[in-house]
Parts: C-alpha cells; structure tokens; sequence
C-alpha cells in the first residue's frame, strides 16, 4: 500500500477540490511588484504606477488569483498585448493587434538582437523590444538568459 504524507496529502486534495486556485498558488515567482493591481487590466489608461523603462512604452502589472499579467501599451494609451504569467509558463492574451511580433520563452526563437531595448525588468524576466509603435517585435527572455 502506497502511503502519502500529510506534506503531499493536503496540497494534493486542495488541487483536486479547487483546481484554479490551487494551481496558481503553487507556482511562486509570478509577476508581484509592490505596485500590482487585480483590477483595470485591459484600460487604456490604467491608474496604477507605470514601470516601464522606456518612455515610448507604458508596463502596468497586474495580479489576480495568483496569476501576474503584463500590460503593454503606447505612451498614447492604445493596448498593444497583455502577457500572463505563472511560474515560468508564459502566455499571451487576446489584446491588441492581432499582428504584434511577440516571442516567449517557450517559442525557442532566437535571442533579442544586441540593439533591443528593455522595456521592463523582473527579478525572474525581462521584455525587450526591437523598432518602434506597429512594427516593434517584442521578446520575453527568462533572466539566466
């Protein structure tokens, strides 16, 4: 007979009662800066702090249920994508245009050039972006990069 500690026990049945939640909660280093919000996501002109690095660009993060996100937007306020994060799984959301050149960890595209600039930086990532407005191609690239 298989016996299970309590250590793996309890984490296992809070999974299987409540899927979502757990799931999220057990994955740490997600997108939480001090200034994350859980709502406004999707605004064009969100009211939390911007923390971008680069004055074209606006970055507003978010968090909720576990989960960061990632608001990038022009500086004059139209959404180009918003990016989700839990541990080091990384998607995109439907925001935008449609044609915006995004590449995340787990594309295995080939690095951002030399001249890419940083957006915005996480102890655990940082976003890079190469052009200007409706050509930029962004990357997502995990810090030990």
């Amino acid at each position: 007979m298989l016996k299970l500690s309590a250590r793996y026990l309890y984490p296992l049945i809070l999974m299987m009662t409540c899927p979502l939640p757990a799931w999220a909660l057990c994955c740490p280093g997600d997108i939480k800066d001090p200034m994350s919000a859980s709502s406004g996501i999707g605004q064009v002109q969100p009211s939390e702090t911007d923390v971008s690095l680069d004055r074209q660009w606006a970055v507003h993060t978010f968090e909720r249920d576990g989960v960061g996100y990632l608001q990038v937007s022009e500086k004059a306020g139209a959404v180009q994508f918003i990016i989700g994060r839990s541990g080091t799984h990384y998607w995109v959301l439907p925001a935008g245009p449609m044609d915006t050149s995004i590449a995340l960890p787990s594309d295995h595209r080939p690095p951002a050039p030399a001249h890419a600039r940083e957006v915005y930086r996480h102890p655990d990532f940082r976003l890079l972006v190469s052009g200007w407005g409706s050509t930029a191609n962004w990357w997502v690239e995990n810090a030990s990069e």
